[in-house]
C-alpha cells in the first residue's frame, strides 16, 4: 500500500533527523511519546504529571524518557530547563580529516573491498555508498583495521542496529576509549554482550516489559564490574520484594553492598551463615535473636 499526504501545507513541527536514523528501532513507545510532546509544546512549561496525563503514561515513565533523551544528547537539561541539541559530535567533528562524501568502492584497496564484501555477507544485503564512506572514514580517520570494522558492523547487526548513525556513535565511543586493536574491540564487545544479556534476563525475571532507565543500567553495570553473580542479584531482588512489596534498585543495591562487605559470593554463603547464626542463638527468645541479627547486619533489615 502507498501513502501520500493530500495536503502538504499542514501545520507541522520538526523532529531531529538523528532520532529517526538512530533511535526509531531502539526507543520505547513511552520515550517517543514524550519526545514528540516536548517538541510539539516546546514553548510551554510542563510537569511530569501533566505530560503523563496527556500521553497516557506514568510520571516515572516520563522522567525516565526525559533522562533517556538527555543521555543520548538529543536534549540538554540545564538548571531545570530543556534545550534541544542542534549539533551532535560525530567522527568528522572531532578535528579529524574529512573524507569525500561518497567513496567509489572500485577505487579502494583490495583489503578494503574484501572487508566490504565480508560485511555484506554478514548483513545479507548490499551496502550503499554512504555506509561504505562511513567505513572508509573509520579506516582513514580513526585508523581502524578492516578486522575491527568487520567486528563493529557484525556486532551492530547482531543487535539489530546496523544503521549509519548508530555505527558512527559506536565507533566514536571506541575511539574515545582508546580501543584501537582487534583484541581490545573483541573484549569490548564481550562486555557489551554480557551486559545486554544480563539486562534482558533481569527484565524477564523482574517482570519489566520496557527498557531499564539510565540509572538502573548504571546499577547493573556496577554489579557486573564488581563481579556480583546473577544468582545473588535475583536473591537480592526477591528479598527486596518481600520487604518492600515493590522493586527498588537502590534497595537491591544496598543489599548487594552489604553482602559484598561480608564476602558473600553465592546464595549458599548467605544461607550457611543464617543457619550458623540460628544454631548459635538457639537458646534465646525470638525477639533477642531478631535484635542480634539486626545488629550483625548493621541495623538494616535487608
Amino acid at each position: 500500500m502507498n501513502y501520500q499526504f493530500e495536503d502538504t501545507r499542514m501545520p507541522c513541527f520538526a523532529v531531529p533527523e538523528r532520532v529517526v536514523d538512530q533511535f526509531m528501532n531502539i526507543a520505547t513507545g513511552a520515550q517517543l511519546k514524550v519526545l514528540l510532546y516536548l517538541l510539539r509544546f516546546d514553548k510551554l512549561g510542563h510537569t511530569s504529571e501533566g505530560i503523563a496525563e496527556f500521553c497516557n503514561l506514568k510520571p516515572e515513565e516520563v522522567d525516565d524518557a526525559v533522562r533517556f533523551w538527555v543521555r543520548e544528547k538529543v536534549f540538554v537539561l540545564e538548571q531545570g530547563k530543556l534545550r534541544l541539541v542542534n549539533g551532535i559530535k560525530t567522527v568528522q567533528t572531532k578535528e579529524l580529516p574529512k573524507v569525500a562524501p561518497t567513496i567509489v568502492l572500485a577505487e579502494t584497496g583490495e583489503d578494503f573491498q574484501a572487508m566490504v564484501a565480508e560485511i555484506q555477507r554478514i548483513v545479507g544485503k548490499p551496502i550503499n555508498s554512504t555506509t561504505v564512506s562511513l567505513f572508509y572514514n573509520f579506516a582513514e580517520n580513526l585508523h581502524f583495521s578492516p578486522e575491527m570494522i568487520v567486528q563493529l558492523a557484525a556486532y551492530c547487526n547482531s543487535i539489530g542496529k546496523f544503521a549509519y548513525r548508530y555505527m558512527e556513535a559506536v565507533a566514536v565511543d571506541w575511539f574515545d576509549e582508546g580501543i584501537t586493536t582487534f583484541e581490545q574491540a573483541e573484549k569490548k564487545i564481550r562486555q557489551l554482550e554480557a551486559r545486554q544479556g544480563l539486562e534482558n534476563r533481569l527484565r524477564k525475571a523482574f517482570g519489566i516489559a520496557t527498557n531499564f532507565s539510565a540509572k538502573q543500567k548504571e546499577f547493573i553495570q556496577s554489579w557486573l564490574e564488581a563481579g556480583i553473580t546473577e544468582e545473588l542479584i535475583l536473591e537480592a531482588y526477591n528479598r527486596c520484594m518481600d520487604a518492600k512489596g515493590q522493586m527498588s534498585f537502590p534497595y537491591i543495591n544496598k543489599i548487594l553492598q552489604n553482602w559484598g562487605q561480608k564476602g558473600y559470593k553465592k546464595v549458599s554463603d548467605i544461607r550457611e551463615e543464617a543457619a550458623t547464626g540460628r544454631q548459635q542463638h538457639s537458646g534465646l527468645s525470638e525477639l533477642e535473636q531478631m535484635m542480634i541479627a539486626q545488629m550483625q547486619s548493621g541495623g538494616n533489615n535487608e
